[in-house]
């Protein structure tokens, strides 16, 4: 018994040490692998897989070989591994590749044909021979070896992905959309979000969009031959919103939303989807549509409100405003709060019925009185009640009543003082102490702001502090009215200042006069990126974008150090985006401002923008 015991522990003992050394010699044999030594490494590989022939060695052993271009030593290790395992799908594309690699391709081509003709009915098996194929580059055996698992396993949906990565690969467009349209042949909708992923796959390298046109007219005509299948209609509305086609898309959207018999939801998203894209005119449509359902519609009091908010966004990013569009809005406006009411449920729309009364009907003592109103009703919510308060003074301001605006201003900003809404009132009440030239007690005001909790506040203070520093002279006299006629000191601030003001009060055109007055009176002072991005900005209001293009190019190019760089840069990424539609260069600005100024405030949403043009995230169906 002892004697048995200690037999056991010696076989122990030298099973240990054996392993111990083989270990050592496969550590050292990889190392020589990894550098390139490929004869010490066979050596050393040689030895272990003739005393142990494991896959895991066998792998060296045979790219050591490969490497060394020794056919001969490689085909007899393949074929010695297949006897020890028959069932490997791999060894066997192994093999082909030896015979490939030496020049035998006929030979190959044979072992090649005969590993896909041997494929049993298993879809393990035939995954793995699909795989040893990829690995080794061959698309068109890759190709068949999922061909023939099909017909073996009797199912002509299997291996969708895959087929459709290697079409991708051989760039066979109109087969990946025929491949993929096979899963909802038979009208199956919980298979559209599959095929829209592989489109959205096969569409991510499409620079000239002719990837998009074929898969537009392959849906296009499928849906014509079968017009009962909605899953046709569903994939090609995805396709239509992820390139931004919202006029077609909205077409199919209704139409998919009238056969599905559903309650607005897909047209309702689309119009918000389309509003935030600027396609003010489609996101219209939608609105209207679900506003003609009827009251019964799950959606008509939410598009009624929509539609405002619409509207109103797409009479504001004009210049000028069309006075006949603002007075149709503020009937509009009116009714609407007629009927719903003046209440803190309604107040976003009670502000911008004020704002359009004041900014852009001429008629700001009925806005006055308007919020007046709202205050008073709201003597229950001190932020509803501040938030009227600033529109008060914005309103105020515009008038020019300067006192009664930086009373209410104030006001807000004393209730308030460490919240967004007290900063905020702050900020406006330094922006009016800039605009009427009391340069220090803004500089005084904005400094503080540079600390406050909005991160868009802060740099709005920022950049008008360093804008006073930079710019002002010293000067003794005091300002007693609204811009004053002395302007022998820091004229080219003044300029600026009167000129910032004038667009705050939607008088674009008297502020590029101003703004020009700049250039020729300093034209390379240190507002001249600020003269431009003013210019710039009032270009695209009046639908200028080309000129709005090369002002904007040239921040970017001559004044890349200063504050406004990452402003043009995104500005101009926003340009092609939304105004050229042209995504491949607004990607390359969004990707400019990512790496350029990682720290700009605009970081989070040109990333985002970046990833949504790019087609990183799907629209819902």
């Amino acid at each position: 018994m002892k004697l048995r015991t200690l037999f056991t522990a010696l076989l122990v003992f030298v099973t240990f040490f054996a392993n111990a050394q083989r270990t050592q010699e496969e550590q050292m044999g990889i190392q020589y692998f990894q550098n390139g030594e490929y004869e010490k490494a066979v050596e050393l590989f040689a030895k272990i897989y003739n005393s142990s022939p494991n896959s895991y060695i066998y792998y060296y052993y045979y790219q050591t070989l490969m490497q060394l271009g020794d056919f001969k030593e490689a085909e007899k290790v393949v074929k010695k591994q297949q006897k020890n395992s028959p069932k490997v799908q791999r060894y066997k594309i192994d093999l082909g590749f030896v015979y490939e690699s030496s020049g035998e391709q006929e030979k190959a081509e044979n072992v090649y044909s005969d590993a896909i003709k041997d494929l049993q009915p298993q879809q393990n098996l035939i995954r793995e021979l699909y795989h040893a194929f990829l690995v080794r580059k061959q698309l068109n055996y890759a190709l068949s070896t999922l061909q023939k698992g099909r017909k073996l396993l009797n199912d002509n949906k299997l291996f969708t992905a895959e087929i459709t990565d290697i079409y991708i690969q051989l760039n066979q467009t109109d087969k990946v959309v025929a491949e993929a349209l096979g899963l909802v042949s038979d009208k199956s909708i919980s298979n559209v979000q599959v095929v829209e992923t592989i489109i959205q796959k096969l569409l991510t390298d499409d620079e000239n969009k002719q990837k998009y046109l074929t898969v537009r007219t392959i849906l296009q005509k499928n849906i014509q031959q079968q017009p009962d299948n909605i899953c046709y209609e569903m994939i090609l509305k995805w396709v239509y919103m992820l390139y931004k086609e919202y006029p077609d898309a909205l077409v199919l959207t209704k139409s998919i939303d009238r056969k599905l018999k559903e309650d607005g939801q897909r047209v309702f998203q689309l119009a918000k989807e389309a509003a935030a894209n600027k396609d003010y005119g489609t996101a219209i449509d939608a609105l209207r549509y679900l506003i003609e359902r009827g009251e019964q519609s799950t959606y008509y009091t939410s598009a009624q409100f929509q539609l405002l908010d619409v509207k109103y966004e797409q009479l504001i990013s004009k210049s000028p405003v069309v006075l006949e569009d603002a007075l149709v809005l503020e009937k509009e406006f009116n009714q609407t709060l007629t009927d719903y009411g003046f209440h803190s449920g309604t107040s976003s729309w009670i502000r911008k019925y004020a704002h359009l009364l004041a900014f852009y009907v001429n008629k700001p003592q009925q806005a006055i009185e308007v919020l007046n109103q709202a205050v008073a009703n709201a003597e229950r919510d001190a932020i509803e009640q501040a938030e009227y308060k600033i529109d008060l003074a914005d309103i105020e301001l515009f008038m020019g009543d300067v006192w009664e605006a930086t009373l209410h201003y104030s006001q807000v900003d004393k209730a308030f003082p460490n919240e967004l809404i007290g900063q905020t009132a702050k900020f406006k009440n330094a922006k009016l102490s800039f605009y009427i030239g009391e340069f220090e007690w803004a500089k005084s005001q904005l400094d503080v702001l540079r600390a406050a909790t909005s991160k868009l506040i802060a740099n709005d203070a920022m950049y008008f502090s360093l804008l006073i520093s930079d710019n002002e002279e010293e000067s003794d006299e005091e300002e007693d009215s609204l811009f004053s006629n002395d302007i022998e000191n820091n004229i080219g601030l003044r300029y600026y200042a009167k000129a910032d003001f004038l667009i705050f009060q939607n008088k674009h055109d008297e502020a590029l006069q101003l703004l020009d007055s700049i250039l020729i009176v300093d034209p390379f002072g240190k507002l001249v990126d600020d003269v431009y991005f003013q210019k710039a900005q009032i270009s695209i209001k009046k639908g200028d974008y080309f000129g709005a293009e090369q002002l904007l190019k040239e921040i970017v190019s001559k004044h890349s150090y200063d504050l406004l760089a990452d402003d043009a840069t995104f500005k101009l990424a926003e340009l092609y985006d939304y105004s050229f539609k042209d995504s491949a260069q607004a990607m390359e600005y969004y990707q400019q401002l990512l790496k350029e100024y990682p720290d700009s405030l605009f970081t989070v949403t040109a990333r985002k923008r970046y990833r949504e043009l790019r087609g990183d995230y799907k629209t819902i169906n």
